[in-house]
């Protein structure tokens, strides 16, 4: 199983880190809310974020997802963000829970990409 490269677009809980190191998963953890820098997007699989001022802060640093990566959004209002900023593929996730839509995300990226 190849595992992806993830952009988190917030700070996660220890729970997640130690589920995401059990997996091997390589992963950027970035608070967009605090930390509005340029970042290299081009190796990123999937960008996961839990609100639509995440998108905003990512945006307005200047950072664009590839067209291939996935976005991932936790509710609706982030989902209505991403579609309205970017042209990729936006799936919504209904699960509030950071750990859950973590994992949830990790599977839906493996089922679009056939991983």
């Amino acid at each position: 199983m190849k595992t992806p490269l993830l952009f988190i677009g917030q700070k996660m809980s220890k729970s997640t880190h130690q589920w995401l190191f059990d997996q091997e998963i390589s992963y950027t953890e970035a608070d967009m809310l605090t930390s509005a820098e340029k970042l290299d997007t081009e190796d990123f699989d999937a960008f996961l974020f839990f609100s639509p001022a995440g998108i905003e802060s990512f945006r307005t640093a200047g950072n664009f997802p590839p067209p291939v990566s996935l976005i991932m959004a936790n509710e609706n209002s982030t989902a209505q963000a991403a579609w309205r900023y970017f042209t990729n593929k936006v799936i919504l996730l209904a699960e509030s829970d950071e750990l859950s839509f973590v994992q949830y995300s990790i599977a839906s990226w493996m089922k679009e990409t056939k991983k």
